[in-house]
């Protein structure tokens, strides 16, 4: 995997946010997302398949530079005529925006894009808010919705280069690559973050001079990874490995899985479900979509449907990490928590850093009154994520519990001493 850090000002100039790589990118948003989505996107498959879709998708909305609009007022102190009015309405319409990029920010993104619409709905022509919403529906996995709001951009400021690279981003993903190569190549100049999209997008194409061209300029920021030493590599060679190739175009297949889980993120379990069911008629060993399948029957309260998903899932890919949790989720939510804890704990061994299996050990320790098992689970989790709002509710049991115990031992102190 790659990623780029921009230090070059895109159009909207208040604030920046700059990226800080790919890994360290993918894996907060994984945790900070909801925990039954994050578990299948930490599956194997899921995990190809959500690194292919950061290449382009995800890091390129990561790596956009977030900004405020300030209103400004003229005039007297307390004015009461109509611009008085309208001056009120682009002063609240960018907290609103500066709202929805803080939660951007923190990956909370429905309640991003309802800050981000609240702010639109006082003042259409806001054309940060409008680059927010299309970035947060980007990140969502709804497509169409970003791509109207980055023409919205557009049309108030036809050469804004987040949301040119917001639509060749887009585009690239739907190997529309004419399309993306327009949008990416207007973007570049001002949105460095563009530069990896160029760059692979010319390498899946095949023109390895242009693709060199624009990762070495990656390059020499001093901000990329072994990802795009990767692509340098695979564009001097003039050939790309296939494991590469995979990573940088995936494959029909692949595409239609990542569109039905959009769809599981935006509570359209239907029609998530006819496209997994079309894939599944298709290959029914396929790991990804019966790992799909099961956490959409899961998120609709269907435990029993979803198990044998899950099973499959893994029976296909024993080392499935999504597929692992899900069957966990399942087991917990009917009352097996040994059965749960058995299949996080392996997780944990196989899987590095802090994830969903992680989560799901702390809270079935603390359901247990396990202090002892789930604090340094806790303290991991706090290295890595130490402002996670699901932290500190943990973090609060805890100590609770802690709580809980001394007063209990200082009561048997008491009583004892009674007797």
């Amino acid at each position: 995997m790659a990623a780029y850090n921009s230090n070059q000002p895109h159009s909207d100039a208040n604030s920046e946010r700059e990226s800080q790589g790919e890994q360290a990118r993918l894996d907060a948003a994984m945790r900070r997302a909801d925990d039954l989505l994050v578990s299948s996107l930490k599956s194997d498959d899921r995990r190809r398949t959500q690194r292919r879709v950061a290449l382009g998708m995800m890091l390129a909305g990561l790596c956009v530079v977030a900004a405020v609009i300030a209103a400004a007022y003229s005039g007297a102190f307390v004015r009461l005529d109509s611009s008085a009015v309208a001056g009120d309405s682009e002063e609240k319409a960018a907290e609103l925006s500066a709202e929805g990029w803080r939660l951007w920010q923190q990956q909370a993104l429905k309640p991003a894009i309802e800050k981000f619409d609240a702010a639109l709905k006082l003042d259409p022509k806001n054309a940060a808010a409008w680059n927010g919403l299309g970035w947060a529906n980007f990140n969502n996995g709804n497509n169409d919705a970003a791509q109207k709001a980055f023409k919205k951009v557009i049309a108030i400021e036809p050469k804004h280069p987040a949301a040119l690279n917001g639509l060749g981003q887009i585009a690239l993903s739907q190997r529309n690559y004419p399309e993306a190569e327009k949008y990416l190549l207007q973007a570049a100049p001002q949105a460095p973050a563009a530069w990896y999209g160029l760059a692979r997008l010319y390498l899946i194409m095949g023109k390895y001079g242009d693709a060199e061209k624009w990762i070495q300029k990656v390059i020499a920021t001093g901000d990329a990874d072994s990802g795009a030493e990767e692509i340098l590599k695979a564009a001097k060679a003039r050939k790309i490995p296939p494991e590469l190739k995979e990573q940088m175009e995936p494959s029909p297949g692949q595409v239609e899985v990542g569109r039905a889980w959009a769809l599981i993120n935006q509570g359209r379990h239907a029609e998530a479900k006819a496209i997994l069911t079309t894939l599944l008629t298709k290959n029914p060993k396929d790991a990804s979509a019966l790992n799909g399948m099961g956490w959409c029957l899961f998120s609709e309260g269907d435990l029993d449907g979803a198990k044998p998903y899950f099973e499959r899932a893994l029976a296909a890919e024993p080392s499935a990490a999504g597929a692992m949790n899900g069957l966990a989720r399942v087991l917990y939510a009917k009352g097996d928590t040994e059965g749960a804890i058995r299949i996080w704990k392996e997780m944990v061994e196989k899987v590095p850093g802090v994830h969903a299996g992680t989560v799901g050990l702390v809270d079935a320790y603390l359901e247990k009154g396990d202090s002892a098992r789930a604090e340094p689970l806790l303290q991991a989790w706090s290295k890595s994520d130490p402002k996670n709002p699901e932290l500190a509710k943990r973090l609060a049991r805890l100590q609770k519990l802690d709580t809980d115990r001394l007063r209990a031992k200082a009561r048997e102190r008491i009583d004892g001493k009674g007797q």
